[in-house]
């Protein structure tokens, strides 16, 4: 595996690296504590988010195991700072924010034979779109919110929330990666 090839690049192989991953999960923290990952919008759902977009790094540096893990801390964050019934339930905060850090990994290594940056760009879609129809969908399905608003938020969020991604993500990775490489030195 190279740092250097991109298509050789594989999430989570090798040994974690423990500052980038705890670098996440702050950023994670402070996103949500701060309120500075949930935008607020005058729609049904109340915010937007960009709260998904370190789960989403994680998975795509190191796998979808640490990227779940970060989703869960996102799930916790979300249920522990909103003052809403719905997003307090754990099916609707959690399991789908765990998934957000399982998606892009799979999307990403399905398309191994593609251009990176296509690469990274859907992963960061598939993402963006696990959570956006994941809570909803399951919001809906528990009673917290009718199938007609779920719908709206998705297409009023959805696309904002997926551009975000997307412009956000791909750097994120290749700079991330190239600072993994530093750590990596450093610690020899």
């Amino acid at each position: 595996m190279s740092q250097d090839n991109p298509k050789s690049y594989i999430p989570g192989q090798g040994k974690v690296n423990l500052p980038i991953v705890g670098g996440l999960i702050l950023f994670s923290v402070i996103l949500g504590t701060t309120h500075l990952g949930f935008i607020p919008v005058p729609t049904a759902a109340k915010h937007a988010t960009t709260m998904h977009l370190p789960t989403i790094v994680a998975s795509l540096l190191e796998g979808w195991p640490i990227g779940m893990i970060v989703g869960a801390v996102f799930g916790i964050t979300s249920m522990y700072m909103s003052g809403s019934p719905m997003i307090q339930d754990p099916l609707v905060a959690l399991v789908p924010r765990m998934l957000v850090g399982l998606t892009p990994f799979l999307v990403y290594m399905w398309l191994y034979d593609r251009n990176e940056y296509v690469r990274l760009g859907l992963a960061a879609v598939a993402g963006t779109l696990t959570n956006t129809f994941l809570v909803l969908g399951i919001a809906v399905f528990r009673g917290h919110m009718e199938l007609d608003k779920a719908l709206n938020v998705a297409l009023i969020h959805g696309l904002p929330e997926v551009m975000v991604a997307v412009v956000i993500v791909i750097p994120a990775v290749f700079f991330l990666r190239r600072l993994r490489v530093v750590i990596d030195k450093i610690g020899r």
